[in-house]
């Protein structure tokens, strides 16, 4: 690992949402920032695991604009510099190439792995170890690598890789034949019967290199106006060029642009613990419980707790007391100016909550 060290850099992209999270999560404070394990942001975990792969000179974050500010306060080992600022939203495929193009700027001889800003992932030592093995790979091959996860039952709410045969048995990687977008639930059980997939957690390592060659020969138009900006980098100027690249480029995912487009690359099994914190259900899934099954948590704290018959709920407050009787399997979120109550198996429709304040114009709760 010595030689690709010296050039491993991570990118972290955190300029989504999440409005199954809501009212933890806003739109001036979306469920990456928001503080919803032990006092600490997803975001803030995440760049515990990047610290852990590489020097903080080496980690880059990809964002939206109006989200620098919280960057630079939840992340002030991170140089300015390194800090992308997206003027708009337009999916993954263009916060990936941005900051590929940035970072080749700097190394042209860069690997980087790409994190997702909502993701939980245990144990540190595990991750860590697979994110070296999929760097060395992604060094010593012209090969995108991917992280696999043997999947544990029919899930179709990810995609899968298809990856089987081994290209080194030795060092345990796996031929990647090919990334398929969320199945429905007989082809996931399908995939899952087969032991020929693993779930995609979305944590590719690559070249940088590599990677604009991809989305050039696959996605021309997202990365039309790139020259133009790498000449305004080296005029010290490139806010209008990106501006203007992101007005032009179309709003396509990774997933679309690239990875569904390979027919071969190289997965590396992993068997850490990975979750992407998409609701309520999985927050409480991940947080400690009490011997009746409960969370109680808060962004300052636990806060004031009694409760009579009332077991498995989640109980997310900022209140110097609350107090439940006959509760059970539910989520209870109260922020400074809203309330959500729901069963837990519910959590995803939460997202309609968002829905609906949007339809009613109900902005200063979005």
């Amino acid at each position: 690992m010595g030689e690709v060290q010296k050039h491993l850099y991570v990118l972290i992209l955190a300029g989504g949402g999440g409005t199954r999270l809501w009212p933890m999560s806003r739109n001036d404070n979306p469920k990456q920032f928001a503080k919803l394990f032990s006092g600490k942001s997803l975001f803030e975990i995440t760049l515990e695991r990047a610290q852990k792969l590489t020097t903080k000179s080496k980690i880059f974050v990809s964002t939206s604009s109006k989200y620098i500010s919280q960057i630079k306060k939840l992340a002030p080992m991170i140089p300015h510099e390194n800090i992308i600022s997206e003027p708009m939203r337009r999916d993954t495929a263009m916060a990936h190439g941005l900051g590929a193009l940035y970072i080749y700027n700097r190394d042209p001889e860069a690997v980087i792995a790409n994190f997702a800003s909502d993701h939980l992932i245990s144990p540190m030592s595990t991750f860590v170890s697979t994110l070296n093995k999929a760097a060395d790979a992604a060094f010593i091959y012209d090969y995108v690598v991917t992280v696999g996860l043997k999947p544990r039952y029919a899930h179709t709410g990810l995609g899968h890789i298809k990856a089987h045969k081994q290209l080194e048995e030795k060092a345990g990687l796996l031929v990647g034949e090919k990334f398929v977008e969320k199945p429905d639930l007989s082809t996931a059980k399908k995939y899952t019967d087969s032991r020929q997939y693993y779930w995609n957690a979305n944590i590719c390592v690559y070249k940088a290199r590599l990677f604009l060659d991809l989305l050039k020969k696959h996605s021309p138009k997202t990365c039309a106006m790139y020259p133009k900006i790498v000449k305004a980098m080296q005029e010290g100027d490139e806010k209008s060029a990106i501006s203007l690249a992101f007005q032009m480029a179309p709003s396509i995912s990774i997933d679309y642009a690239i990875w569904e487009k390979l027919t071969k690359f190289i997965c590396v099994p992993a068997s850490f613990n990975w979750t992407d914190v998409g609701d309520w259900q999985e927050v409480w899934k991940n947080l400690p419980h009490d011997k009746l099954g409960n969370v109680i948590a808060g962004p300052n704290g636990n806060g004031q707790y009694i409760g009579e018959d009332s077991s498995n709920n989640l109980i997310f407050l900022d209140k110097p007391l609350i107090a439940t009787v006959g509760i059970k399997d539910m989520v209870i979120v109260e922020t400074e100016d809203a309330l959500l109550i729901c069963p837990k198996d519910d959590s995803q429709s939460v997202k309609k909550i968002v829905e609906m304040l949007k339809i009613q114009k109900l902005d200063q709760y979005l």
